[in-house]
């Protein structure tokens, strides 16, 4: 008898221990990169209402993420993150004490935002020599994005479990202003042809612009696209910092580029 309880209790012992074991998880994480945007400049508590917090609730809840990393920089552009942000990114992926579950991207705004402070176009956004400046980024972006959404994909596979990559479109900083840079800044977003439309854009460069690089690019590659540019639309003023010179979106502004996330998760 004393045999027996004892084959029981060693038994019932090691189910637990394998039972414990088995229950163990990993942690899940969902990873912020990019810019300001992603940083969180305009909130008034860049922790707390940008963004990317504002995604975090949302992505434990229908992802099952436990943990936050925001690694984003202030003015990254997309050299920038390739010299830098990539790496850390990638490492963080490779982890395999963690487990990336999600992954947002905000990256190329700076590319050609950077181009507004500095002469030509900074005195005249129509003017030809802007217009190359404009191109000249706008090839860059080209170059740099591929690599960058197709780094973070092909670590993103090699990662245990489900995942999923988000990249950003922009809005235009000067949309409903009647400032003379909204004209400009909508051809350089949207092309020519003022939309997205990636099957256009294989036959008239003309018609392309970031945004069309951003969201071909990154459905070619796998990724969630979610469009900013009709989310703020011509409501710069209601959603952002630009009566004050800034183009970085308020708690309002943050809001709404959450909730175009969750909608684009939604639909994906």
């Amino acid at each position: 008898m004393r045999r027996t309880v004892g084959i029981l209790l060693t038994v019932s012992l090691g189910l637990l221990m394998t039972t414990g074991t088995a229950t163990a998880k990993t942690p899940s994480t969902y990873l912020a990169l990019g810019d300001s945007l992603a940083w969180g400049d305009g909130a008034s508590v860049p922790t707390r209402t940008a963004y990317v917090p504002r995604l975090d609730g949302y992505f434990h809840g229908n992802a099952g993420t436990t943990d936050l990393l925001n690694i984003a920089v202030r003015g990254e552009n997309t050299s920038s993150f390739i010299a830098g942000q990539l790496s850390a990114a990638l490492a963080s992926i490779a982890d395999p004490a963690t487990d990336t579950a999600v992954v947002t991207l905000s990256i190329g705004g700076n590319d050609l935002g950077d181009l507004l402070s500095v002469p030509p176009c900074s005195a005249d956004p129509g003017s030809a020599a802007c217009q190359l400046a404009v191109y000249t980024a706008m090839v860059g972006v080209s170059n740099n994005f591929p690599v960058i959404v197709g780094s973070l994909q092909a670590a993103l596979a090699a990662d245990p479990g489900e995942e999923k990559l988000f990249v950003v479109t922009y809005w235009n900083a000067f949309g409903g202003t009647g400032s003379p840079f909204e004209v400009p800044i909508d051809f350089a977003l949207l092309g020519s042809d003022l939309t997205i439309d990636c099957a256009a854009n294989q036959v008239d460069a003309t018609k392309v612009g970031l945004n069309d690089l951003l969201a071909c690019i990154g459905t070619v590659l796998g990724a969630v696209v979610v469009d900013l540019y009709p989310a703020i639309g011509d409501n710069a003023l209601i959603y952002t910092h630009i009566a004050e010179g800034d183009f970085h979106p308020n708690d309002d502004g943050y809001a709404v580029i959450a909730q175009a996330h969750r909608q684009a998760d939604r639909a994906s």
